[in-house]
């Protein structure tokens, strides 16, 4: 009972937390927000995709007994594709023949198939969709060609070619905007944790109770402002405070004193 009781005094601390830090949390979640705007759409660099279809399979066998050895010898060569497609054996005369800066797009080459399939998908991830389908269509063709020196297999069929995919995949503006506004809203609630957890100010008889001290009185809120009419206000009407006399009426009571 006893738990239940401060697990609802702390959800109530928090919820006056965020009440009294509302504009800091507002204000953070903004700035995330406009961070993350800016990095989605003129900082990070999108990402296309192109994707072709081949499939390999060994001669056929015309021994009945043979056949089903030949399926499982054929899923098997499409694992060692997966591996020698995607290698700089083949990687490396792409970017010769496209005459490509570099060879980072090696890393976004991937060679998959699914279990128990003989056809394998060819993905191909670059900045530029049009490039990303050039080296696509130019990974099938090399490897179709070296395949024979490589796996000693002649069979190679592709399936389809690549297509331009103008959408990028990354960055998506939706996903980002959200993960910045949720960052934001943390972050910002997060600093108006710290802040109320390092404020030492007391600004309500509760802050005073929480010290184990007691409430001897309250006062009502008063500015400087209020103090200073009062004190102006005070001199005035008991004469305490008066303006020196002017020389020239030092001048006018000195002449009447010789008289």
């Amino acid at each position: 009972m006893q738990e239940t009781q401060e697990q609802t005094i702390d959800l109530r601390g928090i919820i006056n937390i965020i009440r009294k830090r509302l504009g800091l949390i507002l204000f953070s979640t903004f700035v995330v927000l406009v961070l993350g705007s800016i990095y989605t759409f003129f900082i990070a660099t999108p990402v296309y995709t192109a994707t072709t279809q081949l499939v390999v399979k060994l001669p056929n066998s015309d021994n009945s007994a043979a056949y089903a050895g030949q399926v499982t010898g054929n899923i098997q060569m499409a694992n060692t594709i997966n591996q020698v497609i995607v290698s700089p054996v083949i990687l490396d005369k792409v970017q010769s023949n496209l005459n490509l800066s570099d060879d980072s797009f090696q890393k976004q080459v991937t060679a998959t198939n699914l279990t128990n399939s003989q056809v394998i998908t060819l993905t191909v991830k670059y900045s530029n969709p049009y490039v990303a389908q050039k080296i696509a269509d130019e990974t099938a063709n090399i490897f179709s060609m070296e395949a024979a020196n490589l796996l000693n297999v002649t069979n190679v069929n592709i399936l389809s070619k690549a297509k331009a995919q103008t959408t990028p995949i990354s960055p998506k503006p939706k996903l980002y905007l959200a993960i910045s506004v949720i960052a934001g809203l943390v972050l910002g609630l997060a600093i108006a944790l710290l802040k109320e957890l390092f404020d030492n100010k007391i600004n309500k008889e509760e802050d005073i109770e929480t010290l184990g001290l007691t409430v001897l009185g309250v006062t009502t809120y008063a500015q400087m402002s209020d103090f200073n009419k009062n004190t102006n206000k005070n001199g005035t009407q008991s004469g305490t405070k008066s303006s020196p006399p002017s020389d020239h009426e030092v001048n006018r009571s000195l002449k009447r004193n010789k008289r």
